[in-house]
This record gives structure tokens, C-alpha cells and sequence, in this order.
């Protein structure tokens, strides 16, 4: 089992273990100068209260005061300790904290996160995505502490980790989580068809990313993700084509004949698609710093057409692999084949075995970077990251 990832201090280097030391002459070391406090004094005995009678467990009391040691923790002790009959139900205490972690805490709570990723990964999976997520007091207003939370989960052994990591991914809402969760996910990666890309949910979007949801025998609901990747909701009158675009109406519809489930519907929707595309533009930008060179056919279905991706991908500069060269260009659907055009009109297409990147930031002269904006504000391309400095 891989070891958990060493995290982020929370203070002071701590000094080294105290009374239970024992000096080269055979007695007990006195303990060496140390700010650290105690982890029952922590908070003003927050924890200890809220362990109860299992604060004052043998096995449990062990456990914590090694969790509280920082540099000095041993992950073979603690995998030892973490066994005891009452541990497991002692973190899970500690993870239903409400109140949030004073910074004297992060070192304790640090620690606290490396013993639950010596769990069970049926216990260790929820306990950590809940602390990565900032749901529990442990972690609620210290982002290092949830990246900390995604690290230890990705040394969990077993099958139930790449899911979770993956929802992390695309769904958490702090940017600093979801981007430290693709870098542990990809660590899991068997195979590049494993990759959060190759299985963004579609939401039921057409190819112009738009969906239409009947509200009742009169009106509509358009749903689309716009260039860039605005989410935005139409309401339209029914009457009209087939894409929902009868007249339009300045807000939510209030007839009695309105289905209230289905404005529901369109809410829900709308919340889920604001954060695919978070996600999708954290993707992306993992994408450029890596370099990370796909296949024509993958560029095309899972990025330049996928309802989701596709709008914020089609924003950006991409390079085709020319021999030992990239060339640049901006996506563009010509003739019904996909290419990437220039300032200067020219068009490459890229054929089967070619690789595609995103194109990474780049400063030019003026000239070249004049031309190149004048041909993404003609084509309405806003990027959705940093290329042209």
C-alpha cells in the first residue's frame, strides 16, 4: 500500500518526541522546548469534549497523540494503532466537527487526516472526500488542509478512490481541490481512456449544446452552454420551431398550466452544468501545463464537439504536431471537417495519427498578436485561458 503523502505543515516545525524518549544514561528525557499544545488542550478541550468517554480510550489516546507529531509521524505505528477496537469510531467523531479548526489545530488535524487514510477504504473513502470537500469543521476554512484531504485519499488503496477522486474533480468548488484531485486521479490513471475527458456526462445537451425541457402545454425551456462557457436558461413560449424558439419571455413563466417539477428540472440542470463546466476548464487548463498531446479523433469527439467541453475548447488557441514543430490555429468547422485557421487564411486539418495540444501561453511581437486577436474577436472567441501575452 503506498504511504500517504506527506502534508502540508500547519506551523512551527515541531520539536522531537518528549518524556517517552529515554536519555543515553537509561532514564527519561526531559521533554525539549515545544510550542505545541496538546491536542485535549486544543481549542480550549474542544476535541477531547467532543470524543467524550473515547478520549479517555487507551488505543484512541495513542493514536491522536501520534497524530499530533507532525514530522515525527510513523506510518507503520500508526497503521498499527489505527486497528484499535475504538480508532475508527474516534475519527469518524472528529470528522462531524462543526465548528472550524483554529490554526493552532492544522498540525492535529494533519495528522488526523494521514489516520484515515489507513482506514478501511470503505470508511477512509467518505471520511476524506467529506474533509476535502469542507464539509466538516476539520477542514472548513483551510484550503492546504482539503488539498491535504484529496492527497491522503489518493493513497487509499482499492477501486472505490478513482471515482471519488473523479468526482472531486469535476464537481468540487474550490479550484485548488478540483485541480489537486486531477493530479491524484491521473497518478491513478491505467490507461489515457480512464482520463475525467473520456467520460464527461453529455446532460442530455444536442450538438449545439442546448436542451429543451417542456414546462406544460405552453411553454419551453431552452438550456444551453454558450461560447466560453456560460450557462444560460430561455424560457419561451412553445409556439415556433422545433428548438424551442417560440417568443421569448422576460423570466419563468407563472401560468397554471406551468409544471413546477419540471422548473425544477431546468434549476437542477442548470447547477449541474455550471459545474461540468468549471470542471471542464480546470481540465483544459491541467491540459496546457502538461502539454498534453491528443490524437485527432479524441480532440474532435471528447473536446472540440462535446456539448460540454466543446464550447470553452473551441475558444482556445490549439497546436498541431508538425514533424519536430507546433503550429497554432483556432478551431474552426470548415467544409464539414475540423481545422485550425490562422490570422492568414490558412487552414490545417489534422488527419488520423496527427496529436493536438493546447497551446501554451506565448508573448509575440505586436504584429502576430494583433492578428491573432483580430481573428478570435472576428470569430467570437473569448479564451477561457491565458495564450497571447
Amino acid at each position: 500500500m503506498p504511504e500517504p503523502a506527506e502534508l502540508e505543515p500547519g506551523g512551527n516545525d515541531r520539536q522531537a518526541l518528549a518524556a517517552s524518549q529515554v536519555a543515553s544514561d537509561g532514564e527519561p528525557a526531559p521533554p525539549e522546548a515545544s510550542d505545541r499544545v496538546p491536542w485535549r488542550e486544543l481549542e480550549v478541550g474542544r476535541y477531547a469534549r467532543l470524543l467524550g468517554p473515547l478520549a479517555d480510550d487507551p488505543g484512541v489516546g495513542d493514536l491522536l497523540d501520534h497524530c499530533e507529531l507532525g514530522s515525527q509521524w510513523q506510518p507503520a505505528l500508526a497503521r498499527r494503532q489505527v486497528q484499535a477496537p475504538q480508532a475508527g469510531v474516534a475519527l469518524h467523531r472528529l470528522a462531524g466537527k462543526e465548528h472550524a479548526a483554529w490554526p493552532e489545530s492544522a498540525e492535529f488535524v494533519a495528522g488526523v487526516i494521514r489516520a484515515m487514510a489507513l482506514l478501511p477504504a470503505e470508511e477512509a473513502v467518505p471520511l476524506l472526500v467529506r474533509l476535502a470537500t469542507q464539509e466538516s469543521g476539520l477542514t472548513t476554512w483551510s484550503t492546504p488542509l482539503a488539498r491535504a484531504a484529496v492527497r491522503a485519499l489518493g493513497t487509499v488503496p482499492g477501486e472505490l478512490v478513482p471515482p471519488a477522486l473523479h468526482r472531486l474533480a469535476s464537481e468540487a468548488p474550490l479550484a485548488a481541490v478540483r485541480k489537486a484531485a486531477y493530479a491524484e486521479l491521473k497518478r491513478r490513471l491505467r490507461t489515457l481512456s480512464d482520463a475525467p475527458e473520456w467520460s464527461v456526462d453529455t446532460f442530455g445537451l444536442d450538438r449545439d449544446s442546448r436542451r429543451r425541457i417542456t414546462l406544460g402545454p405552453d411553454h419551453v425551456a431552452v438550456v444551453r452552454v454558450e461560447a466560453g462557457g456560460r450557462v444560460k436558461v430561455g424560457y419561451h413560449e412553445s409556439r415556433g420551431r422545433a428548438s424551442g424558439d417560440g417568443r421569448a419571455l422576460a423570466g419563468k413563466p407563472t401560468a397554471a398550466t406551468v409544471d413546477q417539477g419540471a422548473l425544477g428540472e431546468v434549476t437542477e440542470l442548470a447547477a449541474k452544468l455550471r459545474t461540468a463546466v468549471r470542471a471542464a476548464r480546470t481540465r483544459l487548463e491541467s491540459a496546457q501545463k502538461e502539454h498534453r498531446e491528443i490524437p485527432t479523433d479524441d480532440w474532435i469527439e471528447h473536446y472540440i464537439t462535446h456539448p460540454v467541453t466543446g464550447p470553452l475548447a473551441r475558444t482556445l488557441l490549439w497546436e498541431l504536431s508538425d514533424g519536430d514543430e507546433w503550429r497554432p490555429g483556432l478551431p474552426r468547422l470548415v467544409e464539414d471537417r475540423w481545422c485550425l485557421v490562422t490570422p492568414d487564411g490558412e487552414r490545417r486539418v489534422p488527419e488520423d495519427g496527427d496529436l493536438l495540444r493546447v497551446a501554451a501561453p506565448m508573448r509575440l511581437p505586436t504584429p502576430q498578436a494583433r492578428g491573432w486577436a483580430r481573428l478570435m474577436a472576428k470569430s467570437k472567441a473569448e479564451p477561457v485561458l491565458k495564450q497571447i501575452l
